[in-house]
């Protein structure tokens, strides 16, 4: 009796807490036309709750992996597409539109893909050749009507001012002896994307004042030249430093060149952000730190400072994107200090929505 007692319980519990998440609202629903709104998924976020979350709450989809050239690219260089089309498959079957993610990065560049078979160093037109047939493979194998936009350079800028603008260690510069594989990848790809896709350059810490200026100078400069560059993808890997001053700044700096500005991989670190100064120190905290209520309500007012200043701009920007649907399944966990968990996203580690969510909501539903 006291088992079948124990199961009711759980029963009702378990009841209660699925009919609470049927009535919590989806962001989608309260962001309504401001912009799309989406999260990065692997195709195992794809399945069971999860999957019902990502329906419920998004629009749009980007692959946290499965896109990049180095889950793709085989080491006897076919393609493989298997876990990307598994994304992309749900995409179709829930109206759901995709980002593109990304076409040319240095920190997805099989190992030994700008060599020859006996290891010599490929030329630069070798290298053009041989990734123009690869972005010309990837336009061809994704239907038209599901993505819309493509990251089609990632990270290309330095991060400390010095000589050069560019990343100069990054096998794309060095394999080009220059910047110039910037603009190739974007013409590149302007001749292969269907028409009406957005060819975006993504890059992460746009809003220190510093790096902000160098992408201004190469933005400038490309545009100038005629690179068929839409929009900049701000990378949003921030944290409690992060001012609207700040965003904003970004934001005004960007529209005024005429690009689209897209939030691309959002979340909010409750240590000092990995980029720039506060690295140093959030590599000090070494020891498990558990989620307490000093940083939901610190993380939650600046979730709904973000928000805020993105809804003032919802005619800059046209989407923003989660990087990882729960704190469960978040890459900033175990990085950069092993076993230690870190709470940057609006759903917790079971699944339930936090603090910051209802701050987030708030903004776009308190008048």
């Amino acid at each position: 009796m006291k088992r079948i007692f124990f199961f009711a319980i759980c029963a009702v519990a378990l009841c209660a807490c699925n009919n609470a998440k049927d009535e919590i609202p989806g962001l989608k629903d309260f962001i309504k036309d401001d912009f799309k709104i989406g999260v990065a998924v692997s195709p195992y976020t794809l399945q069971g709750e999860q999957a019902e979350m990502v329906k419920k709450h998004f629009n749009t989809m980007t692959a946290e992996n499965a896109m990049k050239p180095a889950s793709i690219i085989q080491p006897d260089g076919s393609y493989k597409w298997d876990d990307a089309d598994k994304i992309v498959a749900f995409a179709q079957a829930n109206g759901m539109k995709m980002r593109g993610h990304t076409l040319v990065w240095h920190g997805s560049t099989p190992r030994g893909y700008m060599n020859d078979a006996e290891g010599n160093p490929l030329t630069k037109e070798q290298v053009m050749a041989k990734h123009e047939n690869y972005i010309k493979a990837v336009f061809e194998h994704y239907p038209k009507d599901v993505i819309f936009c493509w990251d089609v350079v990632n990270e290309a800028l330095a991060d400390t001012p010095g000589e050069s603008i560019y990343r100069t260690r990054s096998p794309w510069y060095q394999a080009f002896d220059g910047p110039e594989f910037i603009e190739w990848a974007f013409r590149t790809a302007r001749k292969y994307a269907p028409e009406g896709v957005e060819l975006i350059y993504n890059d992460y810490n746009l809003v220190d004042p510093a790096k902000l200026e160098r992408a201004c100078t190469m933005l400038k400069d490309m545009l100038a030249k005629g690179v068929p560059i839409d929009g900049v993808g701000m990378q949003a890997h921030w944290d409690n430093s992060v001012t609207e001053e700040m965003i904003q700044t970004a934001i005004d700096r960007f529209s005024a060149l005429g690009l689209d500005v897209q939030i691309t991989e959002l979340d909010l670190t409750c240590f000092n952000n990995y980029h720039g100064p506060g690295a140093a120190e959030r590599q000090q905290v070494r020891q498990a730190v558990h989620y307490t209520k000093e940083m939901a309500d610190a993380q939650a007012e600046e979730y709904a400072m973000i928000f805020r200043t993105l809804h003032k701009n919802a005619d800059k920007i046209s989407s923003v994107t989660f990087w990882c649907l729960t704190d469960r399944t978040s890459w900033l966990n175990n990085f950069t200090i092993r076993g230690r968990l870190d709470y940057p996203l609006l759903f917790d580690a079971q699944d339930q929505p936090k603090k910051a969510f209802f701050a987030v909501k708030d903004v776009f539903t308190k008048k």
